[in-house]
């Protein structure tokens, strides 16, 4: 799909932005998700948590691109989402990368609604490859990052907390609906990253862009 609003100007978008796509979290589930994912661990000392304004379910991330290469992104996303109609995702439980053992990124899940973002995560992907990005060689795992393992130190067994985490003891979060794939921006501050929208790519057709 071509349109103006896909030119992103590239005075203002400078020679490199760092880029994902991504499903942002409704502001109604954001700080649940971060108390439930908190409560199930404990509060761990050793665990960095994500701001809750900052929540979302990475589609794909792209890193450092050029104004040109933002611009195929944005035609990308708007062609994965248009074919999709809105549909419902429910977060519950969750889990830690690459083990609760020894954790790096600690998450929140997705249970109602998984196989529709992994449907949006494949659509996306096939876009990019047509606009000349290679192919994610991972496969797409619908997650929330909410927390990650502080640096210096051993990384925390969370084996205590699988119950909590991923058995009966599991928190059921909230439910959210997804109607769009969001170009959003990782810009640095002195005070850390913080997360611009770029672009929103409406389910259907619609598109909007920041």
């Amino acid at each position: 799909m071509e349109s103006s609003s896909s030119n992103i100007d590239a005075r203002r978008a400078g020679p490199r932005r760092r880029i994902f796509l991504a499903v942002p979290l409704a502001r109604g589930l954001q700080e649940d998700v971060v108390s439930a994912i908190q409560e199930a661990v404990g509060g761990h000392d050793a665990l960095r948590w994500v701001r809750a304004d900052m929540l979302h379910v990475t589609l794909r991330f792209l890193g450092g691109i050029t104004a040109a290469e933002l611009n195929r992104a944005i035609r990308a996303a708007q062609a994965a989402a248009d074919p999709f109609d809105p549909f419902a995702v429910t977060f519950a439980g969750g889990g830690a990368f690459p083990s609760l053992r020894t954790p790096r990124v600690v998450w929140a899940g997705v249970v109602d609604g998984a196989g529709a973002l992994r449907a949006l995560a494949g659509a996306l992907d096939a876009a990019l490859a047509k606009q000349r990005f290679p192919r994610e060689p991972q496969r797409f795992h619908p997650h929330v990052t909410v927390a990650r393992v502080r640096a210096g130190g051993p990384p925390p067994d969370l084996r205590p907390y699988a119950g909590r985490l991923m058995g009966a003891e599991a928190p059921v979060i909230g439910t959210q609906r997804v109607d769009a794939i969001v170009v959003m921006e990782s810009i640095l501050h002195p005070s850390g990253a913080r997360y611009e929208e770029v672009y929103r790519a409406a389910f259907g057709g619609g598109a909007s862009h920041g």
